[in-house]
């Protein structure tokens, strides 16, 4: 006969289990359990991170575009700043009187209309003289003795820009110094 006796037969196949089987089929089951709860979890913390990263990334683009657009004119900026600097020197050393006031006249509106246009880009000019020293926006070629209290841009040699918040360009200046700091050294 083919029939099997309890102890042959095969759990799987719906057959009563022999004794001590059950226990370890109980056993195996419960780890097979927790090893896939541990495997979604992992599986779960992978999906959460991937989906922080990815809008960490969309913000990171999202700000560069941003930015991108806020300081397109940057280049343009940088090529045009020595033209204006060329015409503020040309208004500054026209000779006083006579046929060429209508000549210096004429720059000097074109200067401002250039300053206005850069203005309405977002440029502006780095503080000048009488403002106080900032390492971060103006380059010292010059220093003096003072009567101020504490280091205070005398001269603008050559102006300084900013693009919004970026520099462009510090500005050349030279500083007057406290007299009092070199009588303590």
């Amino acid at each position: 006969m083919n029939q099997r006796s309890d102890h042959e037969r095969h759990p799987a196949m719906g057959d009563p289990v022999g004794p001590g089987e059950a226990g370890e089929t109980e056993q195996a089951v419960v780890v097979d359990v927790d090893a896939l709860q541990h495997a979604l979890s992992e599986g779960e913390n992978r999906y959460l991170r991937l989906a922080a990263d990815f809008e960490n990334f969309r913000r990171r683009k999202d700000q560069e575009l941003i930015d991108s657009r806020r300081y397109a004119s940057e280049e343009a900026a940088r090529a045009l700043l020595p033209v204006l600097d060329n015409l503020r020197r040309a208004a500054e050393h026209a000779p006083d009187g006579g046929a060429e006031d209508d000549l210096v006249n004429g720059l000097t509106l074109v200067i401002r209309e250039f300053d206005a246009a850069l203005e309405r880009i977002g440029i502006t000019p780095v503080p000048g003289e009488g403002s106080p020293f900032d390492p971060a926006v103006h380059e010292a070629i010059g220093g003096e003795e003072g009567d101020v209290d504490h280091d205070t841009v005398s001269a603008v040699l050559l102006p300084g820009y900013r693009l919004h918040d970026r520099l462009l360009r510090p500005a050349l200046v030279r500083v007057a110094h406290p007299r009092h700091a070199e009588a303590a050294r």
